[in-house]
């Protein structure tokens, strides 16, 4: 049997799993209830700025900023237990004696999840992206794209990250706790970042690279990397250059890699009597 043959299976059945969970779908919902009326209410707000971009151009650069948090709350639904719930019932020796390896387990919820985040983020962006070209009569389409785009890349990185390190843990509260864990000591906004990781950053490295810091956080990267982008490609200006863009990139594909490797390294030498 070959290895694409041993995991897709464990994909479809996660896919039809991840499809039914209340939490992810309640997630959803308190995504979509925060952020589509107050984004609306900014867009139909927004007023021509001499020397400024045009109001569409302005609305699709603040998508990152309405989505950033929210966004989270969203991955960590759908992957903290992608792995951890079949370990803490026992599912995943029935999955282990149908030919499929360790490692076709964590690749098939990988992708399983992956697919379901991709098309639920892809399907809200649209709507955002109809709402500026209905509130302003226009849609920067270049831009749009490419910031939707970077999104969902982020969000797959991210769920990537929450997926594979949830293989990592026996129990689904262990593996949440250190999802959101990650995050919330990684928040840009948040005191073990303001109040350390960041001067202990600036302390390190000679002065000529402090600029370099903020583009190390993962959780800024979203809107870092949709500044850029944008102002790429429309009227938009950035303060962001090449070299912060590049490495702000780097860093959430690294977290997308970490994840994986880390979850499938202790999930690989667990006991799953």
């Amino acid at each position: 049997m070959s290895r694409e043959s041993r995991y897709l299976p464990v994909a479809r059945r996660d896919l039809a799993e991840a499809r039914r969970s209340r939490l992810f779908w309640g997630a959803f919902g308190l995504l979509f209830l925060l952020v589509v009326p107050s984004f609306w209410s900014m867009v139909t707000g927004l007023h021509a700025v001499e020397n400024a971009a045009p109001a569409a151009v302005r609305a699709v650069g603040r998508i990152p900023g309405y989505l950033s948090t929210y966004l989270f709350l969203l991955v960590a639904a759908l992957g903290y237990a992608a792995v951890a719930s079949e370990r803490e019932s026992g599912g995943v020796r029935l999955l282990l004696s149908l030919s499929a390896t360790r490692r076709d387990v964590l690749a098939g919820k990988l992708l399983a999840r992956s697919v379901l985040l991709a098309l639920v983020v892809g399907a809200l962006l649209m709507l955002l992206g109809g709402l500026v070209a209905f509130g302003r009569g226009s849609l920067p389409v270049a831009g749009f794209g490419a910031v939707s785009v970077w999104v969902v890349v982020y969000a797959l990185c991210w769920t990537a990250f929450a997926t594979g390190l949830s293989a990592a843990f026996a129990s689904q509260y262990r593996a949440l706790a250190a999802v959101a864990g990650t995050y919330i000591v990684l928040a840009w906004n948040a005191p073990v970042w303001k109040a350390v990781l960041e001067p202990g950053l600036r302390a390190a490295l000679p002065p000529d690279l402090h600029g370099y810091v903020p583009a190390l956080n993962p959780t800024i990267s979203l809107g870092f990397v949709a500044e850029w982008l944008l102002a790429a490609l429309t009227p938009a200006t950035s303060e962001t250059g090449l070299g912060p863009t590049m490495i702000s990139a780097g860093v959430v594909l690294f977290v997308a890699i970490v994840g994986p490797l880390v979850g499938y390294r202790l999930f690989q030498g667990a006991d799953l009597g």
